[in-house]
């Protein structure tokens, strides 16, 4: 939401050319979101409705997300102390592929 604060002072100089928005994750505008994440989606949709009334020249870049990334998280949460009871969404059985891409 520090952002906001990026527009407020772009609109105020009112020299800048174009404003690239860079974030890492999904596209917000794409993706459908379970509730632990969605309040992220959410914030990002808040800054990008800004962006688009503040009436300045932008591009949004979607630099998508790595699953790697997040299954450290899923395998070992650090939430202390650990939780009782964990919420499991659908019901369980879809399957998921995880690609882990290395550039040499």
């Amino acid at each position: 939401m520090d952002q906001l604060k990026i527009i407020r002072a772009i609109q105020e100089v009112g020299n800048i050319k174009r404003f690239l928005r860079s974030e890492f994750g999904n596209d917000v505008e794409r993706v459908k979101a379970l509730p632990p994440f969605q309040k992220v989606c959410d914030d990002k949709k808040v800054i990008r409705r800004a962006i688009e009334q503040a009436g300045i020249p932008y591009s949004f870049i979607s630099a998508n997300s790595f699953g790697a990334y997040f299954v450290d998280y899923f395998v070992h949460p650090r939430r202390s102390p650990q939780p009782e009871e964990i919420v499991i969404y659908g019901d369980g059985l879809i399957k998921g592929i995880l690609c882990k891409l290395s550039f040499k």
